[in-house]
């Protein structure tokens, strides 16, 4: 099988020659730490069975530093606050869905098509949508404040933040030879669910359920934290998959598979706060070995960190987690 064949065949919930290796996002401190390369030559170097078709931001995109076309408002790169606290702020900062096209640089889609779309597994992956974006642009507190408050500006936030979620997944399927989309949509602390279920079901499932209805391909879920309370509904939006598995908020992997294994391509799982952030090469193999003996049996099962590739991970305990993966993730079937 060839990387393409792999995927294909654990998103069909069968089991391939072996587990296929995906990393969703890796950050510019990674790519620093390998040598100053691209992310294309990162995920080669690794043997990912996984290529992007892109992961380019608008030249105009101010989320390093500034107020973002959303209101949000960032110092060095981290997220501070939000700036859409009325509706004619909402009317203000939210970008017509018509700027989802420049997230989607032809040149470069082209380029990783040629290169990588007859042998690998092509994916598009973008974070903050749906309900985050909302409550970044309002910020954090006076989105949560205003369920209570000013449930109608939440709802229009909502709305908006949805309707370029969709933009977003339609300009993703609209690129040729896509085989999967990643959604990242953060609704969980380590502790649980930041909405209850009731309210996530009003205010959150009916968005979720359009998304799905917006893809062609199949349209994984990603959250960091404890989602275990939102993942019936997960099920219920039609959600194809599941990526991070955080096991720093509780979430085990053998207990995801036994309950949703059959609905839900499960993806991550690795603990990217022991494993990676040291170099023990010990621990890495004890935890690369509890991801696949957990995740891998009948398929379905793709192998990944719990989150993203970041500082303070180490180039040698990520290399050596991903060739100790391939090394260990063959199917008992395959010789």
């Amino acid at each position: 099988m060839n990387s393409r064949e792999r995927v294909l065949t654990s998103l069909a919930f069968q089991e391939p020659d072996r587990v296929p290796l995906f990393e969703a996002w890796i950050e510019y401190s990674i790519r620093e730490a390998f040598g100053n390369v691209n992310h294309y030559q990162i995920r080669e170097k690794l043997e990912l069975d996984c290529m992007p078709i892109s992961s380019a931001y608008p030249s105009e995109n101010a989320w390093q530093n500034g107020v973002d076309e959303w209101g949000r408002i960032f110092k060095r790169g981290q997220y501070e606050d939000g700036r859409v606290k009325t509706f004619d702020d909402l009317r203000k900062y939210y970008p017509s869905v018509e700027y989802a096209k420049k997230w989607f640089p032809s040149k470069e889609i082209k380029w990783a098509q040629k290169k990588y779309g007859e042998s690998h597994g092509m994916y598009y992956a973008f974070h903050d949508a749906g309900m985050t974006l909302a409550y970044m642009s309002m910020g954090m507190k006076d989105f949560f404040l205003a369920i209570r408050r000013n449930r109608e500006l939440v709802e229009a936030v909502m709305e908006k933040s949805a309707q370029w979620t969709i933009s977003m997944i339609e300009q993703a399927n609209a690129t040729n030879n896509i085989d999967f989309i990643v959604m990242g949509d953060d609704v969980a602390y380590n502790s649980g669910s930041m909405l209850s279920p009731k309210v996530f079901r009003e205010l959150v499932l009916p968005y979720y359920k359009e998304f799905v209805k917006a893809s062609d391909v199949p349209l994984i879920w990603h959250s960091d934290g404890d989602i275990r309370d939102v993942l019936p509904m997960v099920c219920e939006a039609g959600f194809a998959g599941l990526h991070s598995l955080d096991p720093d908020a509780g979430i085990d992997l053998g207990q995801i598979k036994q309950e949703y294994g059959e609905k839900l391509i499960l993806i991550g799982n690795l603990n990217c706060s022991e494993a990676l952030v040291q170099s023990d090469f010990d621990i890495i193999h004890r935890d690369v070995e509890r991801c696949m003996n957990q995740g891998a049996k009948g398929g379905g099962y793709i192998f990944s960190s719990c989150n993203s590739l970041f500082r303070p991970m180490s180039e040698e305990s990520i290399v050596e987690a991903f060739r100790y993966a391939k090394e260990i993730g063959r199917y008992s079937h395959t010789p």
